[in-house]
């Protein structure tokens, strides 16, 4: 079971971030079948089914991508205890994507549940950038069009030497403050 417990909320129950998730005609009969063998999974409608999927994919994008272009190799746990402005940033900016362009938005407490996860779950996980994977991840248009999503793509690829045969969004205008 990958899912981590946060606690219990307001109503004494508890509270889980990183549970498995499934939809559709047979989502009951996954659902148990792997909660018979002690896989924590909610069987959802679409709506929140996606919500949950994209939930979980802007987590491995944000937290690996602010984690590798630091100087020293760093753990998805040091990402959420130390670079946590930027990647509730980051994370703000891609929701607000989220709702534009593929009219979804995220649960309540979806910054909660993902630290959670980068804290508790994946603790000792390094931080990585897969070029093979750009595509899936990286390179997904929700999450390029957040201009600082795309900053630190750039980073990556003239700081660090990472992502050289990727096609990249543009790189973003200075507007002129520093930023």
């Amino acid at each position: 079971d990958i899912s981590i417990s946060l606690g219990t909320d307001a109503m004494g129950e508890e509270k889980r971030a990183g549970e498995c998730a499934a939809c559709g005609k047979w989502s009951g009969a996954i659902a148990e079948r792997l909660q018979n063998n002690d896989v924590r999974c909610s069987a959802d409608f679409y709506r929140d089914w996606r919500r949950k999927m994209w939930e979980r994919s802007a987590y491995d994008a944000v937290f690996n991508l602010v984690g590798i272009v630091r100087e020293q190799q760093t753990s998805l746990s040091d990402v959420a205890m130390y670079y946590d402005a930027e990647v509730s940033d980051m994370l703000w900016e891609i929701s607000g994507s989220l709702r534009g362009w593929k009219a979804i938005t995220f649960l309540f407490g979806f910054e909660e549940r993902l630290f959670g996860i980068a804290e508790l779950g994946d603790s000792g996980t390094q931080c990585v950038l897969d070029e093979g994977m750009y595509d899936f991840i990286w390179g997904n248009r929700v999450f390029t069009e957040s201009k600082m999503f795309t900053e630190y793509l750039w980073f990556a690829r003239e700081g660090k030497g990472l992502l050289p045969n990727r096609e990249l969004p543009p790189k973003p205008e200075s507007d002129g403050d520093g930023d």
